[in-house]
């Protein structure tokens, strides 16, 4: 079984030495983290949102946007 733990780094230092003290862990420290995806990432990676989102954006700066206010709930 493979177990992946994210520490801040002010507390690494402290993690690894109390993982490795343990005789079953075998620890070792990450070479890169996993790259997050953004939300816009996220609606590029689709067609069909990839075109509703360029759509939007070309209607923004043509001059069509609308602004609205937002709802007190």
């Amino acid at each position: 079984m493979k177990i992946t733990l994210e520490v801040p780094d002010n507390k690494a230092a402290f993690m690894m030495e109390l993982l490795q003290s343990l005789p079953f862990v075998k620890a070792m420290t990450a070479h890169t983290k996993a790259k997050t995806q953004d939300e816009t990432e996220y609606l590029l990676s689709n067609p069909a949102n990839a075109k509703a989102l360029t759509d939007a954006i070309q209607r923004l700066e043509s001059g069509q946007g609308m602004q609205h206010d937002l709802i007190d709930a």
